[in-house]
């Protein structure tokens, strides 16, 4: 598996921890929302379940990757990065004509984001091609899987019906409802929401400077950077 940036790291196909009820609680608990923290209560899952499965999730000498493949061709690489002193979440975005892989965000202490609007997330969740590996070919996973890189201030009113719904397709939570509601509205532990506006040449760009998809980041994506992401992930 060949990813710009990390040619160099122990990557390896993350695909067999989907079927774990643990890996979706564990996963969640990254967005850093405020008020889940306990993955029995939140997730239904036994709290050994989920330190053995932490084990194996942030192993320094693998690190997982999941795919998801769209249906513009590029593909979203969600990595678990698991340096030892510098562990974290990122996204990269491969397109099949590009000379070099996007970071589009990172979830840690230093982190880089939001890195996708709601309509890009939902979007994205949805449009599998019928090429996709099966464990990244399910809607609900997939918008599970690129959930941590969210940041919208302007959620529609379908955004919690449609999170409760992968949750309720994916994990063994007691309250999915609730657990959405958490994941969307209070979801501040690193970039606040934020508005997201066209370029004049069609590129969608937000106002969060943490994010490199804002014009005012100091490593802001160029304006054909941007169109090319947006294009890739809603397949214009």
């Amino acid at each position: 598996m060949l990813i710009t940036g990390y040619e160099n790291h122990p990557l390896v196909d993350g695909s067999t921890l989907l079927t774990d009820p643990a890996f979706w609680a564990v996963h969640a608990l990254m967005v850093g929302a405020t008020g889940l923290d306990d993955p029995r209560r939140d997730f239904g899952v036994d709290t050994e379940d989920a330190e053995e499965l932490d084990e194996r999730l942030f192993d320094p000498d693998h690190w997982p990757v999941f795919t998801v493949p769209l249906h513009s061709g590029a593909a979203l690489h969600v990595i678990y990065r698991n340096l030892a002193d510098d562990m974290g979440l990122d996204y990269v975005l491969s397109g099949p004509a590009w000379p070099h892989d996007l970071w589009l965000a990172a979830v840690e202490g230093c982190f880089v984001g939001p890195g996708l609007s709601w309509h890009e997330l939902i979007t994205t969740a949805h449009q599998a091609p019928t090429s996709a590996p099966t464990s990244t070919a399910d809607s609900s996973r997939r918008l599970l899987l690129l959930l941590p890189t969210l940041g919208d201030a302007d959620l529609p009113d379908s955004a919690v019906p449609a999170l409760t719904a992968a949750l309720t397709h994916t994990t063994a939570s007691p309250a999915p409802q609730h657990v959405a509601e958490t994941l969307l509205r209070k979801n501040h532990a690193y970039w606040q929401p934020a508005h997201w506006t066209k370029l004049a040449n069609g590129a969608l760009v937000c106002d969060e400077y943490h994010s490199r998809r804002c014009p005012r980041h100091p490593r802001a994506f160029t304006p054909e950077q941007a169109l090319a992401i947006t294009q890739a992930l809603t397949g214009t």
